[in-house]
């Protein structure tokens, strides 16, 4: 299998096909598979001494993102996105296909991560968030003007707490499998040889992956240059709908005036654009919050994602990709252009004490 994100989607009907059927193997030859399959990958990654000399990472890319798709991995564990003013625009749901942006990863191993999305044009956020040892943090800012933002701290609440840990780990231990074949030191995962599956570009070993809060992937790994080619898994798909305001507070008729506009999102945050009347009324608040809360006590739709790792380049002794894409189904809708890594960087002794 080659190592194009664009022949690696149309392969990949032919390979979800092959994987079904496959899955026969019994389960003691299957673990010894997956042992061997592993320890092949990890030496076309760099081998065992030089993954296990990497004690922090840091990483920069440009990205490319469906509008809607919502960063991270997937929905994020039931985040929807919420628009109040008619259009959306600027970059909304329904204000265009594409949103671009740089992404910075920073990972001091055992437990600490963060990752910082920056997004670009209008009604773009930053958004940063990660784990420093058992503490999740979340942070949002606008990168517009008179923009505004209210964001539910994950420390403000123990269940949104664990929920958002667990999301971070879940999304570092993913990233992990395609930058070094395993996941975090304190995140433990059992290997699990699922079978071959085949496509026209090529063959490719299949590894179950199990780990802790019903964290399951599956994993493939080109037969032939033993690099990790994708991964596939699970998770909420983005919900979205729609609220208007006049600027008098109330609703907005069909082709009214508009009051401001505002994105909210399920993992906490609330957005509210320029305009004559930014602030929101009470009553406003009031059926935000509701709609809100009706959206996340229904259970949001489970779709598979995929993940998929190219254009692998030596860093520092290590086989690093250089691109990085999601999708779902055929559909390709996030990519990164993966434009530096650095190995064994010292961070400043701040870096991940964001939120505290």
């Amino acid at each position: 299998m080659r190592s194009n994100n664009r022949r690696a989607t149309a392969a990949f009907a032919v390979v979800a096909a092959a994987s079904i059927a496959a899955f026969a193997n019994a389960q003691g030859q299957a673990d010894a598979k997956a042992t061997a399959v592993v320890a092949d990958m990890r030496n076309a990654l760099g081998g065992e001494q030089k993954i296990a000399a990497l004690k922090t990472l840091s990483l920069r890319a440009d990205y490319r993102r469906e509008a809607g798709a919502m960063a991270g991995g997937g929905a994020g564990g039931g985040q929807f996105i919420m628009m109040t003013g008619p259009g959306g625009g600027h970059g909304g749901p329904d204000g265009g296909p594409q949103m671009t942006g740089k992404i910075e990863i920073d990972l001091e191993l055992p437990e600490r991560y963060l990752r910082s999305d920056v997004g670009t044009g209008g009604f773009a956020l930053t958004r940063t968030e990660g784990f420093e040892g058992s503490r999740p943090f979340m942070e949002i800012t606008g990168n517009s003007p008179g923009m505004r933002i209210m964001a539910d701290s994950p420390a403000a609440d123990p269940t949104r707490s664990k929920l958002a840990l667990k999301r971070s780990n879940a999304e570092l231990a993913r990233m992990m499998l395609g930058l070094v074949g395993s996941t975090q030191p304190n995140f433990p995962v059992t290997y699990v040889h699922a079978g071959i599956a085949e496509s026209p570009d090529g063959k490719a070993d299949m590894i179950d992956v199990s780990g802790p809060e019903d964290f399951k992937v599956r994993l493939y790994v080109d037969a032939e240059s033993h690099l990790p080619l994708m991964l596939t898994y699970m998770e909420a798909e983005p919900r979205i709908m729609t609220r208007s305001f006049t600027r008098n507070g109330g609703g907005a008729a069909a082709g009214g005036p508009a009051g401001p506009r505002t994105v909210t999102s399920g993992g906490g945050h609330t957005v509210a654009g320029r305009g004559e009347a930014p602030e929101l009324t009470p009553e406003q608040r009031a059926e935000l919050d509701k709609a809100r809360k009706e959206a996340e006590a229904t259970p949001p739709k489970m779709i598979e994602y995929t993940l998929f790792f190219s254009d692998y380049k030596k860093v520092d002794g290590l086989s690093m990709p250089h691109r990085i894409a999601r999708g779902t189904g055929n559909k390709t809708v996030e990519e990164w252009d993966i434009t530096s890594y650095k190995v064994n960087p010292a961070f400043k002794t701040d870096r991940f004490k964001v939120g505290s």
